[in-house]
């Protein structure tokens, strides 16, 4: 998980290719097991649990959110509800605003994700509101079963789980 830069690194792949709704999120090993999203849709509603380790491990989280409109791949969600189980709170994130979502960390303060799209990389990251980057999630492109990585820097370690939470929850549902 710690790399000689000192970021936690976590690995993303999707369960079922590109259509699965389950993901595995790995150390930077790729080989650890460290979580297990297990995911579902409906055509009203997406939702997932986070489990820590593997499909059978202590759930982390619950992540869901309505889709006005169908749940297609082009959609603008409703509010993404996360209820962290280890600590009972919950975190919503408002529609979306030019790909920016704020949000009330542990620790009480203010942390956004912000989507960077280029031509051949795209990446969100979460930042406090000094401008102090505490994660990016590098999207892979054009691959089957790997989603992406999240990195987590120093400042974000405390949160670890949050930031893994609400990382995925910006990914999903990921077609």
């Amino acid at each position: 998980m710690t790399s000689a830069t000192n970021h936690f690194s976590f690995h993303v792949y999707r369960v079922g290719g590109l259509l699965g709704d389950d993901k595995v999120i790995k150390a930077d090993d790729r080989t650890t097991l460290l979580y297990y999203l297990k995911g579902s849709r409906s055509p009203t509603q997406w939702q997932f649990t986070l489990h820590a380790g593997s499909q059978a491990g202590t759930a982390v989280c619950h992540v869901s959110s309505l889709c006005p409109a169908q749940c297609a791949a082009e959609y603008a969600p409703g509010p993404i509800v996360i209820t962290m189980l280890s600590t009972p709170r919950q975190v919503q994130f408002p529609l979306p605003s030019t790909g920016d979502r704020s949000f009330k960390g542990p620790d009480g303060k203010t942390y956004h994700w912000k989507s960077n799209a280029g031509l051949l990389r795209s990446e969100m990251q979460c930042s406090d509101l000094k401008g102090v980057v505490v994660a990016t999630y590098r999207i892979t492109m054009m691959a089957v079963s790997k989603d992406g990585e999240l990195r987590i820097n120093p400042p974000g370690q405390f949160m670890v789980d949050f930031l893994v939470a609400t990382a995925l929850a910006m990914r999903t549902p990921s077609y």
